[in-house]
């Protein structure tokens, strides 16, 4: 597990809990804070998951990724000319 799915599922606890700690006192402020939380510990996880696929890919297929990585290189190279 990378580090950007431990953090992002930590915050996204916390924004949860924050959340319903001000649901339950009535304090919408703190209610959209643990939203944004939430959301925002999602996207850190999601993050590492493609950081983590990514990862497999180029273990598993070495030379595979390196001809992506060249064709990428290629037509940025083209792109950044004109």
């Amino acid at each position: 597990m990378k580090n950007e799915q431990i953090e992002g599922i930590a915050e996204k606890v916390a924004g949860k809990a924050q959340g319903a700690v001000g649901k339950l006192f009535g304090d919408s402020k703190l209610e959209a804070e643990g939203a944004g939380h939430e959301v925002s510990g999602q996207l850190t996880k999601t993050y590492g998951d493609a950081l983590d696929s990514v990862s497999t890919f180029v273990k598993e297929k070495p030379v595979a990724a390196l001809a992506i990585s060249a064709a990428v290189a290629l037509v940025i190279g083209r792109l950044l000319r004109r």
